[in-house]
């Protein structure tokens, strides 16, 4: 049932990674410089803008072809010209006119269209494995891709497909993140608990199995009875395997292409042993109490049973929880129990805490994976209006000014006054827009965080709302430089210090703190004030775009947006905490160049 439980978390995995795929190439196919560059024929503006977006997403593979499926340019690759109206995801794409994703297996001479070091990375020698199905091929040349297809618009005029995908063979990304989330480092006798292979027909093209090197298993192949149920037969085959060289509890599942074909499998396993060697002393355990109390006397093994019982009840009804999601439940060791019940019980409870601490993980990452692509869509859709409104909103500004400066007559001079503020308004409120939409990346210098809060405070400080506040600074003078974009986190802090000052009203205390976390991984900035509060239902939406309880023309809701992104491109995190009359705080944590992760 783990085991099963364990597959199910590994296809959550697969599949989320096929979906992240499936919104990079959807975000790419509404691009402004993408259809910009199609809709003018500048193939190498256009190449230049697919290799920078397919790096910014990670992707293998990022290419345009038209309404014929002919390739217009390619993110990684000068070949262009080739047909592709062939291809599964083109093909169906072209068909629909709706976004398409799936698993693909790319012949070497698609490969070689793409890039020549895909084919490099997808041929693979193939690994003589005891217990394979006899065959005579030495070398795999074709490659499995994750792959997604949409279609790329010209006003309403379907003008083309942008596809794009990450090729499997030889990647680690998904394998690692399955075994993370399953097992989280877990050992036994020196050696991971679990593994996660994702084969490529019955060769393993991505593994976390290992040799006694510390080298992958890539190459070697599954098992002859594995292979008939899952490729053959497409079905589940969960049962005890033999996993190259040793015994696993193995649960493999075949991976479907866009036809339903069979083209891989997806598998995870932990070793047997551990199972074998707890079983074993359960089944010693048992065996003693059981001749004991065949010697003792008819009460002594009576009470003696009666506590072993009882204690394994407690263990089944609690896998039973378990088993329902009731993933709080523990089991507390009854008085008097055996060494090896309470050994028992204690894994028992540290795998449910583990099941929890994973779901609850799994939980996090959709939040924020779905967080992510509603930004996403948001920022597409505040671009495409900023750029539309801003010429003709530019023309009004100006012309309401100079018609203001024309005018004799006070009354109709008050009234262009009142167009021209409003206008002025309008530009400030697509100004944001832009600034939220651009999402500019970072250009990072190693600087001091105290130095950073210190000029703001000092921009700020002087204004006259800023006359009846009191500013406490509480800065730790020996925390270590940060790589930041100054002016961009100078702006994250201005907007939360000046909103600290509205909801203040001209009274009250803002008070700034700089320290470090308790792992010494993150500087963390705590930036609070006295004023009223957030009420409950307001704080989970703060960060929300056009999200504001502050009076009409006083804000545009895009402050805190701004600075939520900015914050989440320095691989930080930030969040709000806040009660009703008792004031609010915003918490901000950047990673030190130690911990910071790779870009």
């Amino acid at each position: 049932m783990s085991v099963e439980h364990d597959l199910n978390t590994a296809r959550l995995v697969y599949d989320d990674h096929l979906n992240e795929i499936e919104t990079y190439v959807a975000i790419t196919a509404e691009e402004t410089d993408v259809v910009r560059a199609v809709r003018a024929g500048r193939h190498r503006n256009l190449a230049a803008v697919l290799g920078e977006l397919r790096e910014t997403w990670g992707l293998d593979v990022l290419t345009v072809t038209d309404i014929d499926g002919i390739v217009l340019a390619r993110g990684r690759s000068a070949e262009t010209g080739d047909d592709r109206s062939g291809d599964q995801i083109v093909d169906r794409v072209l068909a629909g006119g709706e976004p398409v994703a799936g698993t693909v297996l790319a012949s070497a001479s698609e490969l070689a269209l793409e890039s020549h070091d895909l084919v490099k990375r997808a041929r693979l020698r193939i690994i003589e494995t005891p217990r394979a199905r006899p065959s005579d091929l030495e070398i795999l040349e074709d490659g499995l891709m994750l792959k997604a297809g949409a279609p790329l618009f010209l006003g309403e005029e379907l003008a083309g497909v942008v596809y794009g995908g990450v090729l499997l063979n030889g990647g680690e990304e998904i394998v690692d993140r399955v075994k993370e989330t399953a097992y989280k480092g877990e050992t036994w006798h020196g050696k991971d608990i679990g593994a996660a292979t994702i084969f490529q027909d019955d060769v393993r093209i991505a593994t976390n199995v290992l040799t006694s090197d510390g080298e992958r298993r890539v190459g070697t192949r599954v098992s002859e009875e594995v292979y008939e149920r899952a490729v053959v037969e497409g079905e589940r085959w969960i049962a005890r395997a033999f996993v190259v060289d040793e015994w696993y509890i193995t649960a493999y599942e075949p991976i479907l292409d866009l036809e339903g074909d069979v083209v891989g499998i997806l598998s995870l396993g932990v070793v047997a042993g551990q199972f074998d060697a707890m079983r074993s002393r359960t089944v010693w355990t048992f065996a003693i109490v059981s001749v004991t109390g065949m010697l003792l006397a008819l009460i002594v093994a009576s009470l003696l049973s009666g506590k072993i019982v009882r204690n394994v009840r407690d263990l089944a009804k609690a896998s039973q929880d378990i088993a329902q999601g009731k993933t709080d439940t523990r089991v507390e060791v009854r008085p008097g129990a055996s060494d090896e019940i309470t050994e028992l019980a204690e894994t028992f409870n540290t795998m449910a805490r583990s099941i929890a601490e994973r779901d609850a993980r799994l939980e996090e990452n959709a939040r924020k994976m779905t967080e992510s692509k509603k930004l996403a869509t948001l920022g597409q859709l505040a671009a495409g209006i900023a750029h539309e409104i801003n010429n003709p909103l530019g023309g009004i500004v100006m012309y309401s000014h100079m018609l203001r400066e024309d005018l004799q007559d006070v009354q109709n001079r008050e009234n262009v006054e009142k167009i021209a503020r409003e206008a002025d308004r309008c530009k400030k409120i697509v100004k944001g827009l832009l600034d939220f939409a651009r999402q500019t990346k970072p250009e990072r210098t190693e600087s001091n965080i105290n130095h950073v809060l210190k000029e703001v405070i000092a921009l700020v400080v002087h204004q006259a709302m800023f006359r009846n506040i009191e500013i406490e600074n509480d800065h730790n003078p020996s925390i270590p430089l940060v790589d930041i974009d100054v002016t961009q986190m100078e702006e994250v802090f201005m907007n939360i210090i000046l909103n600290a000052a509205q909801a203040l009203d001209g009274k009250g205390k803002i008070t700034t703190v700089t320290r470090l976390t308790p792992d010494n991984n993150f500087i963390e900035i705590v930036l609070s004030d006295t004023g009223p509060g957030i009420p409950e239902e307001h704080v989970d939406k703060i960060f929300e775009p056009f999200y504001t309880t502050k009076e009409i023309g006083r804000g545009t809701g895009l402050g805190l947006s701004i600075a939520y992104g900015i914050v989440e491109r320095h691989h930080g995190s930030i969040w709000v905490e806040s009660k009703e009359g008792k004031g609010t705080s915003f918490f901000i944590r950047l990673p030190i160049p130690e911990a910071a992760p790779e870009m």
